[in-house]
């Protein structure tokens, strides 16, 4: 089945192997990683409901008049367990579920399974997607998103509406000006909100905050700021309880500053290491296509 996934396990290798290897030669976490992909047609009205409790959820636009979902699940230890993919049409609406029977935390509270997904569309569709820890991705689109987490991570990269809820964790949204005209929302109880914001956007923002409020960097006195700039301003506001709000004013299209090259001689070895991946972390994002190919699972 033919579908541009970009959810891909950095570790490959690995899914020839029934267990984790230490670097000592030891053996333990007995673990599989299973690819499971679906597709199907635009539901009535153009609404895909995703909800996934064990993991993370990613999605960008697709220029196919489908739907598609690819998952990249984890079994892991000698009790390990599969999810089951509850995706069905309702009411007009499609719904992405992903369910266990059981715990996916053994009585010893280690975990038995993971799944990660990605969910891809073309921008005349709305997405409503909800985790508790796991993390929302969802860039370069055009499309109306509503992104709900408790403690994961919510990363935007939109011209469409959009509307960010978390109570712990960080929402990263960078805005390079709106299609659509309408009102946007972000709000935490206690998480930090960071935009990057295209100083050529239409915008009225207003940012409230108990917490600190940075401009570009700077810490501002009041728990207030607002300003509003080009005609037909898009309306978005900045909501947190206690959480910073830090609001960064971009040049287009440089939302990266260059770096001046070196020819200060480094030592490759010295260089800081990642942490190495482990069963239960997150599956990575390497490459934005997938090959054809079958489902797996």
């Amino acid at each position: 089945m033919k579908i541009n996934s970009y959810l891909m396990i950095l570790l490959s290798y690995l899914i020839s192997f029934n267990s984790f290897a230490h670097p000592g030669g030891h053996q333990e976490t007995p673990f599989q990683i299973v690819s499971h992909d679906w597709q199907g047609e635009i539901p009535a009205n153009k609404l895909v409901i995703v909800k996934n409790e064990y993991g993370s959820i990613r999605s960008r636009s697709n220029s196919e008049e489908k739907i598609f979902m690819h998952a990249t699940y984890q079994r892991i230890g000698t009790h390990a367990m599969s999810p089951q993919f509850d995706i069905k049409e309702m009411d007009g609406n499609l719904y992405i579920t992903i369910k266990y029977d059981e715990s996916i935390r053994d009585t010893n509270g280690a975990l038995r399974g993971r799944t990660d997904i990605s969910v891809l569309f073309p921008p005349s569709v709305k997405i409503i997607a909800e985790t508790t820890s796991g993390m929302i991705k969802i860039d370069k689109t055009h499309s109306h998103v509503d992104a709900t987490t408790t403690t994961g991570k919510i990363k935007l990269t939109t011209t469409g509406l959009f509307n960010a809820v978390t109570d712990s964790g960080k929402i990263y949204l960078r805005l390079r000006g709106m299609h659509t005209k309408g009102h946007s929302v972000a709000s935490s109880l206690s998480g930090e909100i960071t935009a990057d914001i295209f100083t050529d956007m239409g915008i009225k923002l207003k940012a409230n905050s108990d917490g600190l409020i940075y401009l570009n960097g700077s810490k501002l006195k009041e728990k207030r700021y607002s300003y509003t700039h080009g005609k037909n301003p898009s309306v978005v506001n900045f909501n947190s309880k206690n959480g910073d709000i830090k609001i960064n004013q971009v040049v287009p299209p440089a939302l990266v500053k260059s770096v001046v090259p070196t020819s200060k001689q480094i030592d490759l070895r010295d260089l800081p290491k990642s942490e190495p991946w482990k069963p239960g972390d997150p599956t990575k994002e390497v490459n934005p296509k997938r090959p054809t190919g079958k489902s797996k699972g």
